[in-house]
């Protein structure tokens, strides 16, 4: 059996971070992905901000960013807020490939193609099973997804609320916005969620939709007839879907020996469902953490749970904008169309992201209809 100080199980953002930040504090590290190759196992928009990149230590070189675009929001009737702000449409698993890059220089051990199988407590050990061998460690940071083997394995049952998500890579496509992100709100488009086009190239684009109690695929291909000039004649060549957790953060991400980050964890921004700044910073966090309390000894509760104390800013955020997704949820159609002539475009950055959405509140408090609608739910 091989021992480390730190495993971490899963290869995305929140773990390459973790694996990188860890190995930095002096810690013997292993990161473990199931997949045959560290790269963008779930579906994704790719768009980010430019704020990722210096959080994450990365530098944007042409080869990760493919493009740079700003934002358009559509409200139900095709009105729309332009967001000026410029951010990056990434090449995700070179983004990923970075930071495990890093994390290798830093001196951690990579393992591809090794899965976790079971997890479990040995005294003041942790054990790791996988396919291929056995390891000890003082700290396991599972950042293996929605559906984690570490929670699984420690009786962790609660996870948050997903919302499913579907998404086309096409190509040959005839994009009018090749320099904006596209995000399209409405109960008659996507129930529950939103629907968007983020253009990689002039020919090829990520044309996704999120819903919630409704069937993702009819509604995303009746999504994609609505652009019939742009995307009528365009090709799929990548399908995929998975759920993203919406929910907020799981009430008890930090155990003895043990903590959980990325969607094992919830640390998604909610009305957005964007999840990879937050859970670059979740895993940069845990990371260090885990690696001082090796060098203390003490890999308790009570002393990995600095996490939440380093990870305090985005857990306000993710708190911030779960309550924003729940009022926004309740609204029809002609409030969001109402919304939109209302706000600008700090104000839908602010809601959106979690950040200064009180602000926003008592701006809407002077509304008849949003005053109880959004702004008193908020506040």
């Amino acid at each position: 059996m091989r021992s480390y100080d730190v495993v971490v199980v899963g290869a995305g953002p929140a773990g390459t971070s973790a694996a990188k930040a860890a190995a930095l504090g002096n810690a013997k590290t292993l990161l473990l992905e199931k997949c045959p190759t560290v790269m963008a196992n779930k579906p994704c928009g790719e768009a980010t901000s430019q704020a990722t990149f210096k959080t994450a230590g990365v530098e944007p070189k042409p080869s990760i960013v493919l493009n740079r675009a700003y934002a358009k929001v559509y409200a139900p009737n095709m009105s729309f807020v332009e967001i000026k702000d410029v951010g990056y449409l990434i090449n995700k698993s070179l983004f990923i490939q970075e930071i495990a890059a890093q994390a290798a220089e830093a001196g951690a051990d990579i393992h591809v193609r090794e899965e976790a199988l079971s997890v479990w407590r040995d005294g003041s050990v942790m054990r790791v099973k996988t396919n291929r061998d056995e390891y000890s460690a003082k700290v396991v940071i599972g950042a293996d997804g929605y559906n984690s083997t570490v929670a699984r394995s420690l009786g962790i049952s609660e996870r948050p609320e997903p919302i499913p998500t579907l998404q086309y890579v096409m190509v040959n496509c005839k994009l009018e916005c090749t320099d904006a992100v596209r995000f399209f709100l409405g109960n008659e488009v996507a129930p529950g969620g939103y629907a968007w086009i983020f253009p990689k190239s002039e020919k090829v684009a990520e044309v996704g939709i999120g819903v919630r109690g409704a069937p993702a695929k009819i509604y995303l291909d009746r999504f994609i007839k609505m652009f019939e000039k742009e995307l009528g004649s365009a090709k799929i060549i990548d399908f995929r879907g998975a759920p993203v957790p919406i929910g907020g953060m799981i009430k008890e991400c930090v155990l003895d020996n043990v903590i959980l980050v990325g969607d094992a964890a919830g640390t998604v921004i909610p009305l957005t469902g964007a999840g990879i700044h937050s859970s670059v910073a979740a895993g940069l966090a845990a990371g260090e953490v885990a690696a001082k309390a090796c060098q203390e000894d003490d890999a308790s509760k009570k002393r990995l749970s600095e996490f939440y104390e380093k990870y305090e800013p985005w857990i306000a955020r993710i708190n911030r904008s779960l309550k924003v997704m729940r009022a926004l949820e309740k609204m029809t159609d002609e409030d969001l169309n109402m919304l939109q002539s209302i706000l600008d475009a700090s104000d839908i950055i602010d809601l959106a992201n979690g950040l200064d959405v009180k602000r926003v509140a008592m701006k809407l408090l002077s509304h008849p209809i949003f005053a109880i609608k959004l702004a008193k739910a908020i506040l």
